[in-house]
């Protein structure tokens, strides 16, 4: 089946179908993500990074920050509905607030105790230094109204980005039943997490993943780096309940695996200022495509013409539709035979 989804009695092609009354338009579909420890990213750029030294700060910037809020903006970006759905902490949610406010996104918070984590990223000299704080505790209640939140707000056949680290108390097991209780509503889930296992996915089996090549070496525990052997690591994920695999490769590229699908889209080689939502934008930029119904090819070229602008921008800024239109086409997409 090449990328079909199925709910209900209804099959959803991936490319756009013709309107008739067994078939479920996709028109009002939603992209809902979920950002359980959300962040303001801070931005410094230094007059160095030396030890045992003072470093001086020369400019700075704060922005929203998190996996699954980057989806978001991305997707926002190109016009689609998108809508973001956190965990924030009381003490500083009216900063965090007002940066989704100011991109004109649409959001609803669930306020815990604590604040919402400030994540450091320090630039000097093309160098790269991050540091990510834990976040605050949150309680199984907490959890428990998010579900409520996100019951309330996805309808079948949304797709729902589940991305991002986890706050202080909640486990994996926990992530990964939240996870499930979500697509038993007849979703598509689309998982972007560095610390989940190949059974954690089996229990999931995920509509989409995107691991890097770290990631991926985790999960399927390899150690080669050519594409095919990365092709081969992705393909053990797919025959273990992943339906659709998007490894990206940084200045290589991306790599889509699926079950008789093995595509990979090559980039211009571009100056990069950070790599910071780099990832994020891949993820967005695939699911985009989805969205507006593209071919498997176009939805891989979109992910990694996406990836490749996030890429281009200083600090935490992301992939925009302007930035990546002037990419599509230096983009080439290669079959490769799995």
């Amino acid at each position: 089946m090449d990328f079909q989804f199925i709910f209900k009695s209804v099959i959803c092609p991936f490319k756009g179908v013709k309107p008739g009354k067994d078939i479920f338009l996709i028109v009002n579909r939603s992209i809902i993500t979920i950002t359980l420890n959300p962040s303001i990213d801070v931005t410094l750029w230094t007059d160095g990074i030396s030890f045992d030294k003072a470093n001086r700060v020369l400019s700075e910037t704060r922005e929203v920050g998190g996996k699954g809020i980057n989806v978001s903006r991305v997707s926002h970006s190109f016009g689609l509905q998108t809508r973001c759905l956190t965990l924030t902490g009381k003490e500083n949610c009216r900063e965090f607030s007002g940066y989704l406010e100011s991109e004109k996104l649409r959001y609803e918070p669930i306020l815990i105790e604590g604040a919402v984590r400030e994540n450091l990223t320090l630039r000097y000299d093309g160098n790269t230094v991050k540091v990510n704080r834990k976040g605050p505790s949150v309680s199984v209640m907490m959890i428990e109204a998010l579900m409520s939140l996100i019951k309330s707000r996805v309808h079948p056949g949304d797709v729902v980005v589940f991305a991002g680290s986890l706050p202080q108390n909640i486990s994996v097991n926990q992530y990964v039943e939240l996870i499930t209780a979500v697509k038993h509503i007849g979703v598509l889930v689309a998982v972007d997490n560095d610390m989940l296992s190949l059974d954690d996915y089996r229990r999931i089996s995920p509509w989409l993943i995107k691991p890097n090549i770290h990631e991926l070496k985790n999960i399927i525990n390899f150690s080669g780096n050519s594409i095919d052997e990365i092709a081969d690591a992705a393909l053990v994920l797919c025959k273990n309940g992943v339906e659709n695999v998007l490894v990206s490769l940084g200045a290589d590229g991306i790599l889509f695996l699926s079950k008789g699908r093995a595509i990979r889209a090559a980039v211009p080689a571009v100056e990069v200022k950070s790599t910071v939502g780099a990832g994020d934008s891949v993820l967005a930029g695939f699911i985009i495509g989805f969205m507006k119904e593209s071919s498997v090819e176009e939805c891989v070229r979109l992910a990694a013409a996406c990836g490749t602008a996030s890429a281009m921008q200083e600090g935490t800024k992301l992939a925009t539709r302007e930035t990546v239109q002037v990419l599509l086409e230096q983009i080439t997409i290669t079959e490769l035979s799995k």
